[in-house]
């Protein structure tokens, strides 16, 4: 459909043509008075109540809110944080049993850190405590500790247990359990320490910004495969299986093979249960917490209740001793004393703590941003670095191991409508009476129930398949490092995973460059427009005239892809250049879809590089130009290029591309190349206007 408009509607525009250097002496850029290093070093160190005052509510985010605060936010937070709670209890128990720990450590993990985060976090949104991927990376960092400590002190254990029998009467397996479950929480809390330092060395050295490069493919693959493992590490227990410890390589294959060679050993009744509490929980968190949220002001805390009801049913039909169902077991009741991690063995869990803070950023921070978009506020993202570090090193000391946030928690404060990190102030006070006096009524909980409560926490993560349709129509690329993320971190190992994942990701980058296209722009017949000219219709190549337009930064990896597409898509001047006759017309065969394979000849003077599309140069881009140029002038072809950025531009002039290349010939816009061409005024930018109607005259075939 054509628009025809009035004569009222259309603008005319007039201003003369400009080559780069011209443009750049008329639009010239003011110089900036720039302090000296000492200068800048007296500015921030300069003390002043507003400078000090700015700093304090940087570091403590928290002064701002309470600032800030006003009497109808009580509610949101009190409600929020209060709901948020029944999610904390179940999964901090779950966590606690799935990080190879006890379910009191998942207390103190959901405990400590969301306290220390209401001070330094910058997100109300974020339910910093322990989460599903952390605790299955910190199983394998506690197990592969624990393995070590038998393997290296097998000898002394047994003279200890043998002296104990002898003394005391002590069982053996009674002592050997009490300390390996001190060398697994010490083992956790070295984990937490170390990652910890590592988020908060981040963020003092300002670098959030890294978040960026973790694509949303990456992500997706890796934290799918890990729901898969954490779904699976919770099968054997829905089962009443016991499965022997696995790791390394094929450690989920190992698994199943082992699970389903005992089978015929699965516990009935705990299976029972688990399928009775997965049916129960998935029915009210799809079928009416999910279709009616926007009708329920809160949520129904399904998983609470169940936890409640389970453990009533259990203690009074007394579960253990009539059908054989394992229970959570002694529950502690206070805190520990606070120790300081042993360092002695950091260098051997150095990269899995790399690993953990790498996705408990990635993790984090992408959820903060999402609920902080939907909310209309801002977060800092170097701040909540720094949060999430002393969240993990402050916890550290009170047996907790490395934590995250996790998305129900996270969604439940951004629905009910959280303002401030003060919510977490219900949630801390309830988690605190649960730990002093009301933990031990939880001590005849089936595992069975915790284990289907795991499952079917990972139901969102799990659903994170049906994006394969949509990334492959998107870009197959992204496509292609989630199945590798995702393939490697099954079939192998989640930190096999990661590596594949980065690795592939930097690959694709380099891949993308390497396949990166060029296109031949043309001209419209019917208005002042500039487009690319394959399959278009009324779109025309100006005789003599050849534009070009690369879509990728001109660099070492694909400089000689640039030369190769232009050649074939413009003119080849090393065939032009071996042709006998020197003043022959230079004749270019394209392929013409609307002509159907037909030749046609052109009469090709003058090609325009158009640079809008390349963001970056190289010397070896410089170099590649250099040669293109001078052998299209052996074959008496001229070079333009247009719409170079001045970062490029400087980085020509360092070169001393200039030296060889006219500066005239760099021009500001298409408009000025296909002016100046066809006036032959390139020199003159002063004197000479044109309009738009001008240009469509020069224009002309």
């Amino acid at each position: 459909m054509e628009v025809k408009l009035k004569a009222k509607d259309l603008i005319s525009t007039q201003r003369r043509w400009y080559s780069s250097e011209a443009l750049d002496s008329v639009y010239y850029k003011v110089p900036v008075k720039r302090r000296s290093k000492i200068g800048k070093i007296k500015d921030n160190c300069f003390c002043s109540r507003t400078r000090a005052w700015k700093v304090l509510t940087t570091l403590l985010p928290i002064i701002k809110f309470i600032e800030k605060y006003k009497t109808p936010n009580i509610l949101g937070d009190f409600l929020s944080g209060l709901t948020a709670t029944f999610l904390h209890l179940p999964q901090g128990l779950g966590f606690g049993i799935l990080a190879g720990l006890q379910p009191i450590n998942g207390l103190y993990t959901t405990f400590f850190p969301v306290l220390i985060y209401m001070f330094f976090g910058t997100s109300p949104h974020v339910s910093f405590g322990s989460n599903a991927v952390m605790a299955l990376l910190t199983q394998t960092v506690v197990k592969r500790e624990a393995d070590r400590y038998l393997g290296s002190n097998t000898l002394h254990l047994i003279s200890k247990i043998n002296h104990s029998d002898e003394s005391t009467g002590n069982s053996s397996s009674r002592y050997l359990q009490n300390n390996l479950e001190d060398i697994k929480v010490g083992a956790a809390m070295t984990a937490s320490l170390l990652t910890g330092l590592i988020l908060a060395g981040l963020g003092i050295c300002r670098l959030g910004f890294l978040t960026r490069y973790m694509s949303v493919s990456f992500i997706g693959g890796f934290t799918t495969a890990a729901a898969i493992h954490i779904a699976s590490s919770q099968v054997p227990k829905m089962l009443g299986i016991v499965v022997s410890p696995h790791s390394g390589a094929g450690k989920l294959v190992k698994m199943y093979i082992e699970l389903f060679s005992n089978i015929k050993l699965a516990v009935i009744s705990e299976l029972v249960i688990a399928v009775i509490t997965i049916i129960i929980l998935l029915i009210v968190k799809i079928l009416i917490n999910e279709k009616y949220k926007d009708r329920m002001k809160i949520p129904i805390p399904i998983d609470f209740i169940v936890v409640i009801i389970g453990t009533i049913v259990s203690y009074f039909g007394k579960f253990e001793n009539n059908f054989d169902v394992k229970i959570v077991g002694d529950i502690p009741s206070g805190f520990p004393i606070p120790k300081v991690p042993a360092l002695h063995t950091a260098s051997t869990m150095i990269m899995d703590c790399v690993v953990m803070a790498i996705l408990s950023l990635a993790m984090t921070i992408s959820l903060a941003k999402l609920t902080a978009k939907k909310h209309g506020i801002s977060i800092d993202d170097n701040q909540e670095l720094i949060a999430y570090g002393i969240s993990n090193i402050g916890s550290s000391f009170f047996s907790c191991f490395p934590q995250a946030t996790a998305p129900p928690r996270t969604m439940v404060l951004s629905n009910l409508g959280a303002k401030s990190t003060l919510n977490a102030i219900p949630t801390g006070l309830i988690i605190l009476l649960i730990i002093l006096w009301i933990g031990t009524l939880f001590e005849s909980l089936p595992v069975a129930i915790l284990a289907a409560m795991i499952i079917v926490a990972m139901k969102n993560l799990l659903m994170q398949f049906g994006d394969i349709p949509r990334l492959w129509r998107i870009n197959k690329f992204d496509c292609i490092i989630w199945l590798i993320t995702f393939s490697v971190s099954v079939l192998v190992d989640l930190d096999y995973g990661l590596m594949a994942g980065i690795g592939f990701s930097i690959l694709s980058i380099v891949i993308q460059n390497q396949m990166a296209s060029g296109k031949v722009i043309g001209y419209s017949d019917r208005e002042d427009i500039f487009v690319d000219s394959k399959n278009r219709v009324h779109v025309i190549e100006i005789s003599s005239i050849k534009i070009f337009q690369y879509q990728a930064p001109l660099h070492f990896a694909n400089a000689e892809n640039f030369r190769k597409i232009l050649y074939s898509q413009v003119a080849d001047a090393i065939k032009l250049k071996n042709r006998k006759e020197k003043d022959e017309i230079v004749k270019v065969e394209n392929q013409d879809v609307s002509e159907k394979g037909k030749k046609l000849e052109q009469n090709i003077r003058h090609i325009i590089l158009d640079f809008q599309m390349i963001s970056n140069v190289d010397l070896s881009g410089i170099n590649i130009l250099t040669q293109i140029m001078k052998e299209y002038k052996a074959v008496d072809i001229e070079i333009y290029i247009v719409k170079c950025s001045s970062k490029i531009t400087e980085t020509l002039r360092a070169a001393d591309f200039f030296e060889n290349f006219p500066k005239e010939n760099m021009l500001y816009d298409l408009a000025d190349a296909v002016y100046v061409i066809n006036s032959n005024k390139a020199t003159d930018n002063t004197e000479n206007t044109t309009t738009k109607s001008d240009l469509r005259e020069n224009t002309k075939l």
